[in-house]
C-alpha cells in the first residue's frame, strides 16, 4: 500500500482513535510503513535497509503512532546509550501536524525511556521553531550547538532535566492526557 493510499482521508482519520505500537524489526509491513513516513518527512536521508539495520540494534527503541486502520500518523524512536536516551527521530505525517500527535508521541517516548535512562538528548535544526517549542514544553533546554550539522545549518543540542523523577513523571502524565491513544507492544 502506498503512502498516498494510507492517508487519502485525513479529515476522517484525524478524528479516529489511534494507538502506539512498538516497532518490531521482523514486522515487514510495519517497517515498510515506518520507512514510508520517514522518506516523506526527510527524503533521501535514510534508506529502508539503513532503517532496518538501526531497528535491529539493541539500543534502538522505536514506536509507530497509528490510527484504527493502522495507517501511520507518526513515528519516533531513541537510542539508549548507557543511562541516556538519544532521540533519533520524531515525525508526524504532514497531514496530521498541529493536532497534538507530536506531544503524544514524545510523551510516550519519554515515559518509555525513563525506565532505563536518566536524561534525554537530541539535535534539532536551529530554524525548526515548531519542534523547539514542542521540546521546550517537555523541559528540554538548549545546551550547545553543532555547527553545520545539517549541511549549511547548525543543530541545537537539547537536554532534558532528569526524566526518572516523580516530578518529571507528573509533568509527562499531564502532557500525555489524550484519551484517544492506547498502547500495544
Amino acid at each position: 500500500m502506498s503512502d498516498k493510499e494510507n492517508f487519502e482521508k485525513p479529515s476522517t482519520r484525524s478524528q479516529s482513535l489511534y494507538h502506539l505500537q512498538s516497532l518490531d524489526p521482523e514486522d515487514e509491513v510495519a517497517v515498510e510503513r515506518a520507512w514510508a513516513i520517514l522518506e516523506l518527512a526527510i527524503p533521501g536521508i535514510w534508506t529502508q535497509a539503513g532503517l532496518r539495520r538501526d531497528l535491529q540494534q539493541s539500543a534502538s527503541h522505536y514506536w509507530l503512532l497509528q490510527d484504527q486502520e493502522n495507517a501511520v500518523l507518526g513515528f519516533g524512536g531513541y537510542w539508549l546509550i548507557v543511562d541516556e536516551a538519544h532521540l533519533v527521530m520524531l515525525i508526524v505525517h504532514p497531514q496530521f501536524q498541529g493536532q497534538g500527535l507530536g506531544t503524544v508521541l514524545l510523551a510516550h517516548l519519554l515515559i518509555d525511556a525513563r525506565q532505563l535512562a536518566h536524561r534525554m538528548t537530541l539535535e534539532v535544526r536551529a530554524s525548526n521553531q515548531a519542534a523547539l517549542a514542542l521540546y521546550q514544553k517537555f523541559g528540554f533546554e538548549i545546551l550547545g550547538t553543532r555547527p553545520r550539522y545539517y549541511g549549511e545549518e547548525d543543530a541545537l543540542i537539547l537536554w532534558t532535566p532528569r526524566i526518572d523523577t516523580s516530578k518529571y513523571l507528573t509533568m509527562l502524565q499531564s502532557l500525555n492526557g489524550d484519551p484517544r491513544c492506547t498502547q500495544s507492544d
